[in-house]
């Protein structure tokens, strides 16, 4: 009996430390359990304007339409938990993103601008450092690294009419660099089989992200508009190239070109000239609101008008050279610059 009782108790022993440890594994585990973070609730589809922007508080306010199944339509701030998303928004951007509401607080992610801002115009008066491109103002020879990686110079546009934008090959919003290169495909696409005048444009991309857009980067991202160029190589009459980086201020600050670079974002604005066959500005579009076919129409005006202009000034410098004394013979060197 002495030894049964002895036997129990051994037993029990042993089951109460296995209780214990099974409770004390449990414990763990809800404990564990109780510090997980809170598992993200429902999600819902938003669409709406950033009405302001808050980097101190981490969210945006946003003027929204109804979200089916959540609230009427309505204006209010919401966390945007992503900062470097954030740093993006402006007032204005056309956005969409999912609502989620985890723990009773909604927040937004998977944000998407759909259409940036318009970008006020420049005021001349506003900064003296900041250069409104106007009609008649000379371009300055500025150099450039083409998709070939030749150093390439404005002044061989010259005789051409020419159509020059800025843009960065990675930039996100669809209503900037994307919108305006594809613009400038369109142009192409329509000039491409011309032999007249119009053969007369040419048409130039400028990044102003040199470190990233390299040569074979410029050449990749011409070839991504192919399906409606119809090439992947349309550097007959679209040229891709990207500034230097000592030059880049002093080109962005001649065509009105505003960037800032931060964390890979590039914040910047809109910049897309016409330039003269000698070499002048005939217009300045400081968004991209234009349309394809009205700027082609632009510049197939410039060349046909300049190009009778250059030919009377020619007959004009000829006549008073022969008046003076006669005129010598042309030899395969010669050559007339007009000024």
């Amino acid at each position: 009996m002495q030894e049964y009782s002895a036997s129990v108790h051994r037993r029990f022993q042993v089951s109460s430390i296995f209780c214990a440890l099974i409770l004390a594994a449990l414990a763990f585990v809800s404990a564990g359990c109780k510090s997980k973070p809170a598992e993200s609730g429902p999600r819902f589809h938003l669409h709406g304007k950033i009405v302001s922007v808050s980097a101190k508080d981490g969210s945006a306010t946003v003027d929204h339409d109804a979200i089916p199944d959540f609230m009427g339509a309505m204006t209010m701030p919401y966390p945007v938990p992503d900062a470097k998303v954030l740093a993006t928004l402006a007032r204005g951007d056309e956005i969409t993103a999912d609502v989620v509401v985890t723990e009773g607080v909604p927040d937004l992610e998977n944000v998407v601008i759909v259409k940036k801002a318009p970008q006020p115009k420049p005021d001349p008066a506003s900064s003296s450092s900041f250069h409104v491109p106007q009609p008649g103002d000379a371009v300055p020879d500025f150099a450039l690294l083409d998709q070939n990686g030749k150093r390439i110079h404005l002044r061989s546009f010259r005789g051409d009419a020419l159509l020059l934008t800025f843009i960065y090959t990675r930039c996100p919003f669809v209503d900037f660099c994307p919108k305006v290169s594809d613009n400038f495909a369109h142009v192409y696409a329509m000039l491409r089989d011309e032999t007249g005048p119009q053969s007369r444009i040419r048409l130039l991309s400028v990044s102003f992200d040199p470190a990233h857009d390299t040569p074979a980067v410029l050449r990749q991202y011409a070839a991504s508009f192919s399906h409606t160029t119809g090439t992947d190589r349309p550097f007959d009459r679209w040229d891709f190239a990207a500034a230097p980086e000592k030059e880049l201020p002093e080109i962005a600050k001649f065509f009105g070109l505003y960037y800032n670079a931060k964390e890979g974002q590039i914040t910047h604005s809109m910049s897309t000239s016409l330039i003269s066959p000698d070499g002048k500005i005939v217009a300045w579009f400081h968004d991209n609101d234009w349309n394809p076919s009205d700027l082609m129409a632009d510049a197939t005006k410039t060349v046909t008008v300049q190009a009778p202009q250059a030919r009377h000034k020619l007959a004009q410098r000829v006549s008073a050279v022969g008046a003076t004394h006669a005129l010598p013979q042309p030899t395969p060197s010669s050559v007339v610059v007009l000024n």
